[in-house]
């Protein structure tokens, strides 16, 4: 074949590419390249065909040689980047591009690819610039849609809205603008509309993963988990090694106690994308709730973590700030958190929040909130300085910190959803501390600081954080008063009968817990126990807690459920008499909520410090006889308490009022932590050479 023909072989063979004949399209192109090698064209072609042949592998070595060949030919580069980012290798693809768009700014794929190599990076605000170049270049129904995308990342639904509503204008059946236009609406409080959007969705890509995962994830946020769990199974159908699918089936067995196989799919997740920090806190907090591991295992877990994280992250300098050396000087306080929002954390946050001395601790929020509300205005009013952090990257965030001149930052979340614990393995604040969102070590050696109380954490337990505890002296938390709703009235005196309560998460409901529960309402053959939590509203779900419930030995017919919000939540426990409490996971807002309303709520002080929150606020209120050492000892109070309407009908007037004076005094809380920041400076200094300790650090501080 000589070389004068080639022209036409060449035409012929995009020809059969266009014409979808794959395998003919690249034998031919294989011809010409064996009597033309130098044919940068044909490299291409063939690289592309390969791709969309499914060897990816290939297409990248022919495209790469194409870019030897003619090494500033912008459409093989772009391509490059495009097969790049298709196997999320998105630094890579970004490498690719910047030149490219050096060369020739005005490429609309290129800053399109380059958009998408940011996102996928989580860079959400360069992401932004990248796709809004590309969307002024060529605005066409796909750079439309990659905008909408990114402004959903960034919590701004509305504008997501207007560009994914023009992307539909110029292609009605884009699946992917419905997908995302569907979370948009999820954004925007409308979960019916994403639902039907998604069913959309669904029909015209039946072979979407990502279909199925918002699917799940959506059906989970209205509480039908085994809906959820279907969703996801069918979405591992589709792509096995995705990720989001497999912890997004984690996260719902989770919620139904499945725990075995929840913790086998998060560490799967965690173990497919080991880069991507968000399965690996998955997997932890999952290890945190699972009853069937040990104390030692979850500490284990957590450190080896940790462990590797500080062995791949650089720590960084000690800012300008840290020299400042003098000990009553004002102390910048930074809290770094994804709930400053209508979230439980903020009931126990607000109340330091409006009592804290700005004048001497000034603070920082470093919100990852991505649809804020009326608690995030609250925040924001209060606040020294507000920094949405959502669309920066770790190193970004850290340098932020820095910038802030930050003494002491908060780690707010631990490994819950919309942590930046990456960011804390900088070490961009000389002293770092984790409190109140997890009541278990992060695994980092590089926060400094947890902060809890003697009742939690006893001295003995110090070893299972990779922080150091600090006590504090009434109480690791404090609850933020309801708005007034009454005391109702004893239940029991007018239905002849006592009513147990469990409102937690259903998940909480541990076999251990199950059984505990069996042997209460024995020794109570006319105690009827009522189940309340929205998530119930589910049939099938309920079926599964009848099934754990009879497992455990209850007779389903003194077992009844609720699942109907009030006007008010806390007029649930109106119902109630006595509340159980779960573990090993004990208790948290619901305890505090309980008791506001006069519902007793007895406890077991177990083998961690997330088993005692409810003995702390036992303690902390003045009702320590209500803490039990061992469940022969939780029974006699729960059957002492039943067996007393008198004693009962005592506590439920008098608990609010003690709550009142102690878990509720936002002032004397508020001096606790200043105390405690004001100590942790003085190690800080201390340990830096600087002044004199104040002596050992793990005891309660006065």
């Amino acid at each position: 074949m000589s070389s004068s023909i080639h022209p036409k072989t060449l035409r012929n063979a995009v020809k059969h590419h266009q014409s979808g004949e794959l395998s003919t399209a690249l034998g031919m192109y294989a011809r010409i390249l064996k009597h033309n090698p130098a044919n940068s064209d044909a490299w291409h072609l063939s690289g592309i065909a390969a791709h969309q042949s499914g060897d990816d592998a290939k297409a990248e070595s022919m495209i790469r040689h194409a870019i030897e060949l003619s090494p500033n030919n912008a459409e093989f580069q772009a391509n490059l980047a495009s097969i790049l980012l298709g196997q999320r290798r998105s630094e890579e693809a970004e490498l690719v591009c910047l030149p490219l768009l050096h060369r020739q700014p005005t490429h609309a794929d290129a800053w399109s690819h380059l958009g998408t190599a940011l996102r996928q990076q989580r860079r959400y605000a360069d992401s932004l610039i990248s796709y809004q170049k590309a969307v002024r270049l060529r605005k066409d129904a796909t750079s439309l849609c990659n905008l909408g995308a990114v402004l959903v990342d960034l919590g701004r639904p509305a504008e997501a809205v207007d560009a994914l509503t023009s992307a539909l204008e110029l292609c009605p059946e884009l699946p992917e603008a419905i997908l995302n236009l569907s979370t948009a609406c999820k954004q925007l409080g409308d979960p019916d509309t994403a639902m039907q959007m998604l069913l959309w969705a669904e029909q015209h890509l039946p072979d979407s993963c990502e279909i199925q995962i918002n699917k799940a994830n959506l059906l989970l946020d209205q509480g039908l988990v085994t809906e959820a769990i279907e969703a996801s199974q069918k979405a591992i159908e589709k792509d096995s090694a995705r990720p989001a699918a497999v912890a997004g089936l984690g996260r719902a067995l989770q919620q139904i106690g499945h725990w075995e196989e929840a913790l086998e799919a998060h560490l799967l997740a965690a173990e497919l994308n080991p880069a991507d920090q968000r399965y690996q806190s998955s997997y932890l907090y999952s290890v945190s709730l699972s009853p069937l591991l040990k104390m030692t295992d979850v500490v284990q877990r957590h450190a080896a973590w940790g462990q590797n994280i500080e062995a791949a992250t650089s720590r960084l300098p000690l800012p300008p700030n840290a020299k400042d050396v003098r000990y009553e000087r004002p102390l910048r306080i930074g809290y770094v958190s994804a709930d400053f929002r209508q979230h439980a954390t903020m009931r126990f946050l607000m109340p330091l929040l409006e009592s804290q001395n700005q004048t001497q601790f000034p603070f920082y929020c470093y919100s990852e909130v991505i649809t804020e509300d009326a608690a995030t205005e609250r925040v924001k009013k209060l606040c020294t300085g507000w920094r949405k952090t959502s669309a920066l990257s770790d190193i970004a965030l850290a340098e932020q910190i820095q910038h802030d001149q930050i003494d002491i930052l908060v780690d707010l979340s631990g490994h819950t959803g919309g942590n930046r614990l990456p960011v804390f393995a900088m070490k961009p604040a000389p002293v770092q501390i984790s409190f109140l969102g997890y009541p278990s070590t992060t695994g980092l050696t590089r926060i400094d600081y947890f902060l809890t109380d003697a009742i939690r954490t006893p001295l003995s337990d110090s070893d299972l954080f990779t922080e150091t505890p600090i006590r504090l002296p009434n109480g690791a938390c404090c609850y933020g008063m309801p708005a007034a709703v009454e005391v109702s009235a004893l239940p029991m005196l007018t239905n002849g009968f006592v009513t147990l309560g469990a409102t937690h998460r259903i998940e909480k409901i541990s076999p251990a817990t199950w059984q505990l529960w069996s042997r209460v309402m024995q020794s109570q053959p006319n105690a009827r126990l009522f189940m309340f939590r929205d998530v119930l509203k589910s049939e099938s779900l309920r079926a599964q807690v009848r099934h754990s419930a009879i497992e455990a030995g209850i007779d389903i017919n003194r077992l009844d459920f609720g699942w109907e919000m009030p006007a008010n939540y806390l007029e649930v426990y109106s119902k109630i008499d006595i509340l159980l409490d779960v573990f090993p996971w004990g208790s948290g807002t619901i305890a505090h909520d309980a008791m506001w309303m006069g519902v007793p709520v007895p406890a077991i002080i177990g083998d961690r410090p997330v088993c005692r929150a409810t003995a702390s606020l036992l303690h902390n209120c003045g009702f320590p006889e209500l803490t039990a050492r061992t469940p022969e000892q939780y029974l006699q109070i729960v059957k002492q308490l039943a067996s007393a309407p008198k004693q009962l009908t005592e506590i439920r007037s008098t608990l609010r009022g003690a709550m009142q004076t102690s878990v509720c005094d936002a002032t004397r809380f508020a001096k606790d932590i200043e105390a405690t920041y004001r100590t942790v400076w003085q190690m800080f200094l201390q340990n830096n050479n600087v002044t004199e300790a104040p002596g050992p650090i793990d005891r309660v501080l006065p």
